[in-house]
């Protein structure tokens, strides 16, 4: 009788209805990042002015929910290689809405301050797992696919917290926009019912009869599941985190770090500083915000374009093509377009930074083996996360010091081309990990 390993199983499978629930569940997560972490960036200007607040400051205030995001990623993610992804991912997003409702009632920068580093936090641990979940899940054809579709909807956010701060500021306020930032409460009963385990996690864990039940749902046309071996590694259960210092790894994981350092700053610096950044150059707050707009829409085209390359083609590849491209859009900037030129910039440039955040994704996913996914993925983003802190005080930097506008556009600029450069420079070979135990 033949046997097959989980992973095989997932690999092989054909598409379902299951697996566009997960999907859709994930991506839903997605849009809750998005808008939770661009939001701040819609009601900066009307902070500035209510608070009388410098752009030294504002751009402080900016990375505070950075700070958490690297907090969770580096401390609160990894929980997920013990506990499972789906009661991390579940308690995340209930603890991220209703501290981003929280922020509508802030007083002061000291108040937001504290509710965003909570919002951070949260969602800092929750975004690599669900990343890990649509990889986990994913027909090996369509993996790549899979993540940078769902870390397409980052974009989904970003564009409809820039849509109600128009429609909603002028009503309610910038406390509009956080009392919008409560509404994912509504999704917990939803991911109670719907959202499974990681199948890999399972195996990993050797929970044999949990697992038989999701691989059911992921392959149900298969009748020989029962015969499923399980890849269990007991022994490197307090060791995940040296694992990735070990046996060749470092190296590649040290320049994993730098990419997504550099990915972040150019995303989390444009989203949180372009309407300012416009309206330095003499555009309305309206016109600015629309920018933002169209910035997330090529963000949303970039990714699931990267995820179709890096299928076909190689991360590689894909990723030192959009840092290049993310540099050369954002120079093109600095010399102060017309309007049409200006926003076909703005979606190449939103399309190569935002959407290449998508990409680095996809690419730790397929990179760390399931037992230290979380941990490999988590520390990823987390230490990227120092580039997503420093994209909001770099715009308040750039602004305090009133440099020319196309001085401004030439210094973001120059993280795309040291993201290109990791990238390229990064071994061809993959993590090492001892031989596993096949367990029946």
């Amino acid at each position: 009788m033949s046997q097959h390993t989980a992973g095989a199983v997932v690999g092989d499978a054909r598409l379902n209805g299951f697996h566009f629930k997960v999907l859709a569940l994930c991506s839903l997560l997605m849009i809750v990042d998005g808008y939770d972490m661009v939001s701040y960036g819609t009601v900066i200007s009307h902070l500035m002015d209510e608070w009388d607040m410098d752009p030294v400051t504002a751009g402080t205030l900016g990375s505070v929910a950075l700070v958490g995001m690297l907090v969770g990623g580096l401390f609160i993610s990894p929980l997920a290689d013990r506990y499972g992804r789906r009661p991390l991912m579940i308690s995340c997003v209930t603890i991220a809405s209703i501290a981003s409702f929280g922020c509508a009632f802030a007083t002061g920068p000291e108040v937001l301050g504290a509710l965003r580093f909570v919002v951070g936090m949260s969602l800092g641990a929750l975004v690599p797992n669900f990343n890990a979940m649509a990889g986990e899940i994913a027909p090996r054809r369509a993996k790549a696919l899979f993540v940078t579709l769902v870390s397409s909807f980052y974009s989904v956010g970003g564009i409809g917290a820039a849509i109600f701060a128009i429609y909603i500021e002028p009503v309610w306020t910038w406390r509009g926009v956080f009392y919008v930032a409560g509404l994912p409460l509504l999704l917990v009963p939803l991911l109670l019912r719907h959202l499974p385990e990681s199948p890999d996690y399972l195996a990993a864990r050797g929970d044999r009869e949990r697992l038989l039940v999701v691989l059911r749902r992921i392959a149900p046309e298969r009748d020989d599941l029962d015969d499923v071996v399980l890849e269990r590694r007991p022994e490197q259960a307090k060791a995940r985190l040296r694992q990735l210092f070990t046996g060749g790894n470092a190296l590649n994981n040290v320049l994993i770090w730098v990419f997504f350092a550099m990915c972040m700053l150019l995303s989390y610096g444009l989203n949180t500083w372009l309407p300012k950044l416009m309206q330095t150059a003499g555009y309305p707050l309206g016109s600015a915000l629309w920018n933002l707009v169209v910035l997330n829409l090529g963000g949303m085209v970039g990714a699931i374009v990267g995820g179709w390359l890096a299928d076909r083609w190689t991360y590689r590849n894909t990723l030192v093509l959009y840092f290049m491209l993310a540099s050369l859009s954002l120079i093109g900037l600095s010399f102060n377009p017309n309007s049409l030129v200006l926003n076909a910039l703005l979606f190449v440039a939103g399309a190569a930074t935002v959407g290449v955040l998508a990409i680095i994704h996809a690419f730790a996913v397929e990179y760390y083996p399931a037992d230290v996914r979380s941990t490999g993925v988590g520390w990823a983003a987390g230490i990227g996360r120092i580039g997503a802190i420093g994209g909001p005080t770099l715009g308040g930097a750039l602004l305090a010091m009133e440099l020319p506008f196309q001085q401004n556009f030439i210094a973001v600029a120059v993280p795309g081309v040291i993201g290109a450069i990791a990238v390229a420079i990064v071994a061809k070979k993959k993590f090492r990990v001892p031989e596993p135990a096949a367990v029946n």
